[in-house]
């Protein structure tokens, strides 16, 4: 299940950084520098819930609350141009909480 929260984030921060990016270019063509800037925002922020969902085969809780995080910014910040992303890191978010560790096998 740690690969489908990997995948599931890799998805949804694929899909993010490029719904951030369409929209900053949105703002810079059309000249409004409050779009711009909160979209560039969310271009970085949707970048590094790719690096939680790799983050989630150590601190699994930690990685599930930032994937949480970032989708609802997201959904906050652009609206449903984020659906697809949203939908993706919403549920890499909750499956990363029900991540079960793993227990080491002596040698």
């Amino acid at each position: 299940m740690i690969i489908l929260v990997t995948v599931l984030s890799i998805l949804g921060g694929l899909s993010g950084s490029f719904s951030g990016f369409l929209v900053t270019a949105k703002g810079e063509v059309f000249g409004d520098i409050y779009v711009t800037s909160n979209e560039a925002a969310l271009f970085w922020v949707s970048i590094i819930s790719i690096f939680l969902g790799f983050l989630a085969w150590k601190w699994n809780k930690l990685s599930g609350a930032g994937l949480l995080i970032v989708a609802i910014y997201g959904i906050y910040t652009n609206g449903l141009f984020f659906t697809i992303a949203f939908i993706f890191l919403l549920i890499a978010g909750i499956l990363a909480f029900r991540v079960k560790p793993q227990r080491k096998q002596a040698v």
